[in-house]
């Protein structure tokens, strides 16, 4: 889904390129927050993930991933339910 914050992912991410990002969100000092629907996310900077649409106003590369994990478990640490590109 792209919108105003939800951004494609770049064609050229493959599977190593979304651990890189998993651990750029684990490890950066931005807040996890819970979300409207149970799961914490975070947003962070990271530079590459993704080009908003051209068909959805312009083909701007995305400046932030948003994070999105299970609630329950170890806390913020949980299974990856998605993350997505999006801008500053």
């Amino acid at each position: 889904m792209v919108d105003a914050i939800r951004f494609l992912v770049d064609n050229g991410i493959k599977w190593p390129d979304l651990q890189k990002i998993w651990e750029a969100g684990m490890t950066s000092a931005d807040k996890w927050k819970l979300n409207s629907t149970g799961y914490f996310e975070k947003t962070f900077t990271f530079g590459g993930a993704g080009t908003k649409s051209t068909s959805h106003g312009n083909g701007a590369a995305a400046t932030q991933v948003t994070l999105v994990v299970e609630q329950y478990g170890d806390g913020p640490t949980n299974e990856v339910i998605t993350m997505y590109p999006g801008p500053q």
